[in-house]
């Protein structure tokens, strides 16, 4: 009899409760920054690229990754997972200049991690939204009320079958409290189009029953359309917020753990003949440390989903020490290391 084929790396990932995804950001649009993070976190060993549904991202991605494996064939390729939103998931929110409030006080300028304001050569002012993933770190720094946040919805400014025969071999679907537009587009999805779904929820503000619902209305959602063998993902979100402007604030991820735990034991409680099928991860201020606090309380989560924590920490190293993209490999490498052996 032949053997089996080998699991899939983020599969087995998952079941050693190891899995780790980078998102470089659901709504960023800076084509260079995509390829720069693919590149980095292809290096340091991250099994899924959670980036933006469009086109170019998946593209960028790519060659990010091509990058990576041209210079060491021992890494492995990471999936591509795009992200889209059904309904008002913060995480898909940029800012809006209001051009007739803004004084051009550049209040705003050394407030933004992702570099979206900056002053041109002939001193004048200036956004990129594409640049802007949805910090909120400028809000409190205008007085003039001149910006504020626009929620932008990537799917419907792509074809999904499109981002799949691009290379994206994953979904991530962000359902916020508005199950019925979860499953009424569920229905509809290709079945099969991706390796890999993933489903978000918790990213708005919800309850231990509103939490235990939607967890609910996607597992049995997934089993109807998948009866047998596949795996799907769901990833329990903390605080909406950027950790980039709450990145010293080290007990940030334990929202998101409690939020996990419900979660777990739900899953438990009510869908254990399904345990080896439906994996769980955090999203939501991780850092290095989050995997420890998981296995200390023993709790049977999968992964985690690291994001603008780890950005941040990548561009405070760049600027910090004036290094080119490729001298940051080790530092990518050894937050990820960190993580899975701390």
């Amino acid at each position: 009899m032949p053997d089996s084929k080998p699991l899939a790396n983020y599969h087995q990932a998952l079941i050693n409760r190891s899995f780790h995804k980078m998102i470089v950001g659901a709504a960023l649009k800076d084509y260079e920054l995509i390829e720069n993070y693919s590149y980095l976190f292809t290096h340091a060993g991250v099994e899924v690229l959670d980036i933006s549904a469009f086109p170019h991202s998946v593209i960028s991605a790519k060659s990010g990754i091509k990058q990576a494996l041209d210079e060491d064939s021992s890494l492995s390729e990471p999936l591509i997972m795009v992200s889209i939103n059904i309904g008002q998931d913060p995480h898909f929110r940029r800012i809006e200049l209001d051009l007739d409030n803004c004084t051009d006080c550049l209040a705003c300028l050394p407030t933004c991690p992702s570099n979206a304001f900056w002053v041109d050569e002939k001193n004048k002012f200036r956004y990129n939204p594409d640049y802007c993933f949805g910090c909120s770190n400028c809000l409190p720094a205008c007085d003039f009320s001149a910006l504020s946040f626009n929620l932008w919805s990537p799917f419907n400014s792509s074809s999904l079958s499109e981002l799949g025969e691009l290379g994206a071999r994953a979904i991530e679907i962000h359902l916020n409290d508005d199950l019925e537009a979860f499953e009424d587009f569920y229905n509809q999805l290709e079945k099969n189009l991706f390796e890999l779904e993933s489903f978000c929820i918790g990213s708005t503000v919800s309850n231990e029953t509103q939490l235990i619902q939607s967890a609910n209305t996607v597992i049995e959602s997934f089993l109807k359309k998948y009866p047998e063998q596949k795996i799907c993902l769901i990833q329990v979100d903390g605080e909406a917020l950027s950790g980039a402007r709450f990145s010293k604030d080290a007990e940030k991820d334990q929202i998101s753990i409690n939020k996990a735990k419900i979660i777990v034991n739900n899953i438990e409680q009510k869908h254990s003949e399904y345990r080896d099928r439906i994996f769980v991860q955090v999203a939501g201020g991780i850092t290095e440390k989050t995997f420890s606090k998981i296995r200390l309380l023993n709790l049977d989560v999968n992964g985690v989903a690291i994001g603008s924590y780890a950005r941040k920490y990548l561009e405070d190293k760049r600027r910090e020490l004036d290094l080119d993209v490729p001298d940051l490999k080790d530092y990518a490498r050894n937050l990820i290391l960190a993580s899975k052996n701390f």
